[in-house]
């Protein structure tokens, strides 16, 4: 965490010129703040006062020298969003493309839809949406993983944000190539499939409706079936994140704050050692995000 911010702080600064990140101060306070952050989702509490107060206060006083009061740490979350965000898609991009890619969504929650009338904190960001679980207010974020249980891309929409959305595929699919799988929800018709399969880099393959007519066997590769049965992967790597990181609750009192605590689980979640993973019996080659060289 030290390292990343010692090498890209001071670009961050240059797009957030009116924080004094060149201060010596500023530089470790942020680097701890991020740990700090990072860390809760590892710990066993659900209340993050109590985990500062209780835990990082008294435990963890000795491993941050320069530690702040619990009310002096909360006025620094809101300048950690960037450099959080940063770090999560430093996290992405060194995730391994396999050629091998499942993709979904998952609700966040603001606010219980009978408090939407009164709900004041994500107030021009949440929106109404719906899953297969039922109407929910909030917000969506939209994932793609490897088969090896590592997030690759995320992208973050309002709840009403349909799956099937043209901007958001764009974003998470513009630098892969290979197999992509989701469920029902990412049926398309043929001018967005077309769109979506550009240069033929990517093969997205949407499991079928129940009363949908099925494709041919033909139309689909023999290892493109296999893998479409491990497609609840992504469900699991999902659950990780809201069950043990915490990645949804509706606490929150700043949607900057609430961001920050979003980041920070996918986050934790990218250093979780034991990722579900589906193993291939004939592996393809294994390569890192590399990004395009300006001429």
């Amino acid at each position: 965490m030290d390292e990343f911010n010692k090498k890209h702080l001071g670009k961050i600064a240059a797009y957030a010129a009116t924080i004094d990140w060149h201060s010596k101060r500023h530089l470790g306070c942020m680097s701890e703040i991020m740990t700090i952050l990072i860390y809760y989702h590892y710990s066993h509490y659900k209340n993050f006062k109590h985990y500062y107060l209780e835990y990082v206060s008294k435990e963890l006083k000795k491993d941050f020298p320069t530690l702040v009061s619990y009310d002096r740490f909360i006025w620094y979350i809101p300048m950690a969003f960037l450099p959080m965000f940063c770090f999560h898609l430093h996290r992405c991009k060194s995730s391994i493309r396999t050629g091998i890619y499942f993709i979904d969504s998952t609700k966040i929650e603001a606010c219980h839809p009978k408090r939407v009338h009164q709900h004041k904190v994500f107030k021009g960001l949440a929106d109404w949406g719906k899953t297969s679980t039922g109407w929910f207010y909030g917000i969506k974020i939209h994932l793609i993983i490897n088969n090896l249980g590592q997030v690759v891309q995320t992208c973050f929409t309002t709840g009403s944000c349909s799956d099937t959305n043209i901007a958001t595929l764009f974003y998470l699919l513009k630098d892969l190539s290979g197999w992509v799988f989701g469920d029902k929800g990412y049926l398309m018709n043929e001018a967005k499939m077309a769109f979506v399969e550009y240069d033929n880099e990517v093969d997205f393959f949407a499991k079928p409706r129940n009363n949908a007519k099925k494709k041919s066997a033909k139309d689909t590769p023999l290892e493109a079936q296999k893998m479409a049965k491990k497609r609840p992967l992504i469900e699991t790597v999902i659950g990780i994140q809201k069950m043990v990181m915490d990645l949804e609750h509706t606490r929150h009192r700043n949607p900057i704050n609430a961001f920050t605590h979003s980041l920070a689980a996918m986050c934790a979640y990218s250093f979780y050692q034991r990722k579900p993973k589906v193993s291939i019996a004939s592996p393809l080659e294994l390569r890192q995000y590399c990004p395009p060289i300006a001429a």
